[in-house]
């Protein structure tokens, strides 16, 4: 074994958040060979996104990996991760994924209006002749009748067309943007897809295939309407609910 791959597994990596980018970080590091722990102060894996069964659902991913799941962190020093019950957990590496936050104060007495970033229109239209797309645009959306901020890239590369179209139109006329909100993630050997936006009071439902091969949940709401997707080495069931949501169907059937 070379000196750089001793060094390289020898590397202690803390990552302070189970989150969606959190987990494809420590994917990359336990396949670079350093020993990983992972903060999270939720009860699980992506918990705070998804809820407790989805994150259940994670866990047994994470063998391996020192998982500490309701910890509290202070600060980040020299050392390593001080938490909040004054544990130092030694680190050579420290990551943060515990999600984003648009930076709009530079915009503060602009004349735009401000929530959780640049509030926009169904058109990516804000004031005064300007327009904003990707993460820091909270654009209203007539398919889900409310304000979205999409944090993922997938949103960033498609928006950029229409905000350009909505420059060049004339008056209130241009393209409307209002995709159904799409993620995906690699994460330990697996693709995880999620689309759509289920409200707070919607209920999960888990489906496991009869081929063996991966599983998927879907929610619904007091309407028996679907409105979001999690699947798990399940392309096909994604593209289904693609189809189902832009038709507004009140069901998913999982092949």
């Amino acid at each position: 074994m070379k000196m750089a791959e001793v060094r390289r597994m020898d590397r202690i990596v803390v990552v302070i958040g189970a989150s969606w980018i959190g987990a494809e970080v420590v994917t990359a590091a336990i396949t670079a060979g350093c020993r990983v722990t992972c903060l999270e102060a939720g009860p699980g894996p992506a918990a705070q996104v998804f809820g407790a069964e989805v994150a259940e659902r994670f866990m047994p991913w994470w063998e391996g990996v020192d998982l500490r799941c309701g910890t509290a962190v202070a600060r980040v020093e020299c050392a390593g991760v001080l938490l909040q019950d004054e544990t130092l957990v030694p680190a050579d590496t420290v990551i943060t994924g515990i999600g984003v936050r648009p930076e709009t104060g530079w915009l503060e007495g602009s004349g735009l209006q401000l929530d959780r970033g640049v509030v926009v229109d169904e058109r990516l239209r804000a004031a005064l002749g300007i327009v904003a797309v990707g993460d820091v645009a909270a654009r209203w959306s007539p398919r889900w009748n409310r304000h979205l901020r999409i944090t993922h890239w997938d949103d960033a590369s498609s928006g950029p067309a229409v905000a350009a179209a909505s420059l060049l139109a004339e008056g209130d006329s241009g393209p409307v943007y209002d995709p159904v909100p799409y993620f995906w993630s690699d994460q330990f050997g697996h693709k995880v897809q999620y689309l759509g936006r289920p409200g707070t009071e919607d209920k999960p439902e888990f489906c496991e295939p009869a081929d063996g091969r991966g599983w998927s949940v879907a929610w619904f709401d007091a309407e028996r309407r679907l409105t979001a997707v999690l699947a798990v080495d399940r392309p096909r069931d994604i593209a289904q609910a693609r189809r189902l949501l832009a038709s507004d169907s009140p069901r998913l059937v999982a092949t």
